[in-house]
């Protein structure tokens, strides 16, 4: 694999020689040759006649009005990845472009487009985002898996929504905040393609509840990976069933182990340790399954695990893996493929600060569902053309630049029809590359003081007439 490790100095060299090359012309004869064996995502990104095609075998009911699904669709894209403009805005935009193609202008009141945007079905959207996935797995080069293999990055974040009692009622701000003090929440599970950074799969649920857990969101999209693939999680995803689950799907986990396995190692850590451990069923548990999910386990499985210490830090790590082969797989390949699970929280990032999805902006919850399907569509296309600007710079896709990839979609996601337009779009993505930063000491400490000169609200904020009403009272009368 051609992943630089994190942590460790790039080769400036090699960097040099690469933008050396990455002249215009080799560019575009670069891209020439990728298109003529098929291997551009961008000649095969859908097309509006795709998406219209796609709403009438869904048998999806649309006039032709100005704002078509196909149009909708493309505003709604470029919408979350500009950080979420105002919908007035997205119309003056798409005035622009009606400019110059001679048409008359739209009102920007933003209503029309708001109507349009909310009558995009999630099924449509979840699709076209499936076919990118398709499309990236079926392009991965051999070169930026893990021992040829594919493996998936799994982990949990939360976002916040807009503060109203729709959104409430499905999503209910955290139990340990009074009532209309805190904001609705929403867990959401991404599982990352380490190859190529494309989200394969997304699942939403409240923050509290029975199967509501990142561990029964995970265990529910064991349909999404194949034999032969390798899931890293922290130790959260580390646990008997899910391991025998996917094992007899001849997938892999690699995780750190769970804070109630006992460890098997004893002393201190000064080299790389493995053991292989059998671990046994767990007594039968009706909160975590069924009478006969139960029985149907096996009584043991063996695990190997394997401890050793981190340059720079107290505490040792270990992980369990199902990757039993100490031949074709070493303790230490292992361990370097865990160090590389922090690229999902750089993915996460990417997703919440990046695109801005921190703070969702639908007021009712079922268009929470359309915004988070639609940032992850945004998404997998900019990590899209991220695979075709490593494709064309021979590098690793996660050396490009998340944020400069998005501003090239952003300026060019329009004129991608022959090789000289996608010459532009990859040059933008490729004029930075990233994993530069090797040992970083400094702590997380912020500088900045007086982010704020208002205190946090503590009590309640009421009605803005119950506190005219309560001003203009007179003292004295009951």
């Amino acid at each position: 694999m051609i992943l630089p490790k994190r942590g460790e100095v790039v080769d400036t060299d090699r960097r040099a020689e690469i933008r050396r090359d990455l002249e215009p012309d080799v560019i575009e004869q670069r891209i020439e040759k990728l298109l003529a064996t098929d291997q551009m995502r961008l000649s095969s990104i859908f097309s509006d006649d795709d998406i219209h095609q796609l709403c009438d075998d869904l048998e999806i009911d649309f006039r032709e009005r100005d704002f078509t699904p196909a149009i909708t669709l493309g505003l709604f894209v470029a919408q979350t990845l500009s950080r979420g403009d105002a919908c007035s805005t997205v119309t003056t935009q798409f005035n622009r472009e009606r400019k110059r193609q001679g048409l008359a202008p739209l009102s920007e009141d933003g209503s029309t487009y708001c109507k349009a945007r909310a009558k995009l079905p999630v099924n449509l959207i979840n699709i076209l985002s499936n076919r990118v996935v398709q499309m990236q797995i079926a392009k991965t080069l051999n070169q930026w898996k893990w021992n040829a293999r594919n493996v998936y990055l799994v982990d949990g974040l939360t976002l916040r929504a807009a503060d109203t009692q729709a959104n409430q009622e499905v999503y209910p701000q955290p139990s340990s905040q009074k009532d209309g003090l805190g904001y609705p929440q929403v867990r959401v599970l991404v599982t990352t393609s380490l190859a190529t950074g494309c989200i394969v799969n997304h699942a939403t649920a409240p923050m509290s509840g029975k199967g509501k857990g990142e561990r029964s969101l995970f265990r529910n999209d064991h349909s999404v990976f194949a034999a032969g693939d390798i899931v890293v999680g922290d130790s959260n995803f580390e646990t008997f069933i899910d391991s025998v689950l996917l094992a007899r799907k001849g997938i892999d986990i690699v995780c750190c182990i769970n804070g109630t396995r006992n460890s098997p190692f004893e002393g201190v850590c000064e080299t790389i340790q493995e053991k292989l451990v059998t671990v046994t069923k767990p007594k039968f548990d009706s909160d975590r399954f069924t009478r006969d999910d139960w029985v149907s386990l096996p009584t043991a499985i063996e695990y190997r695990m394997i401890r050793y210490r981190i340059q720079g830090r107290k505490e040792e790590i270990i992980i369990v893996t199902t990757l039993t082969d100490s031949k074709q797989y070493s303790a230490k390949e292992i361990a370097e493929l865990y160090g590389l699970r922090w690229d999902v929280e750089i993915d996460i990032c990417s997703v919440k600060s990046t695109m801005g999805m921190c703070d969702l902006r639908s007021q009712k919850p079922e268009n929470i569902d359309r915004e988070i399907a639609i940032g992850v569509l945004a998404h997998n296309l900019v990590r899209a053309l991220m695979s075709d600007a490593a494709a064309v710079a021979l590098v690793h896709p996660r050396e490009i630049s998340f944020s400069r990839s998005r501003d090239a979609w952003i300026a060019f996601r329009n004129e991608l029809e022959t090789a000289n337009d996608m010459m532009w779009i990859i040059l933008s993505a490729t004029s930075r590359f990233v994993r530069d930063r090797p040992g970083r000491q400094e702590p997380r400490a912020i500088k900045r003081r007086n982010l704020t000169k208002y205190p946090k609200l503590k009590t309640p904020r009421p009605s803005r007439a119950k506190r005219i009403a309560a001003a203009a009272k007179p003292r004295g009368i009951p």
